[in-house]
């Protein structure tokens, strides 16, 4: 009986995984998008090593965690005296996520916009995948995708 039942729970356990990964992702960017308009000045998110959550991180990947910030001088970079809006300390070990647009940080304008367009693939297990796809007006949405 445990034969037929392990499958479908591993696989239940990753859908679990991969929702909860690409829900606080989408939650992060729908929160930077919506300070970006409410403050008028720019948000941005920027990948952080768990260890030193204050600073941006450009030697990690998005699965380590992020910080949204007031960036002050819309550089994708957090400097001193800008604001800490959000901070999310990593995904599960066995999420990876891949990005096109958003290589170091996304930038939200005061107008909601991107700096640029792009996509964000969250992969569990190298098994399945979802994208978070963000178009030039900064509306990301979630699309079927597949691990790399």
């Amino acid at each position: 009986m445990l034969v037929v039942a392990i499958p479908p729970m591993v696989d239940f356990l990753e859908d679990m995984q991969m929702s909860s990964d690409t829900n606080d992702l989408l939650s992060s960017l729908l929160m930077a998008r919506s300070e970006a308009v409410t403050r008028n000045s720019t948000v941005s998110l920027c990948k952080i090593d768990p260890n030193s959550p204050t600073a941006c991180d450009n030697s990690e990947s998005w699965q380590s965690g992020w910080i949204a910030f007031e960036d002050l001088d819309a550089d994708g970079v957090r400097d001193g005296g800008e604001e800490i809006l959000e901070t999310y300390l990593g995904m599960g070990e066995s999420t990876s996520v891949t990005s096109t647009g958003f290589a170091n940080y996304l930038s939200y304008r005061p107008s909601g916009a991107t700096n640029t367009n792009g996509n964000l693939t969250i992969c569990v297990n190298s098994t399945i995948a979802q994208d978070i796809v963000i178009n030039a007006t900064g509306r990301p949405r979630i699309a079927e995708s597949s691990c790399p």
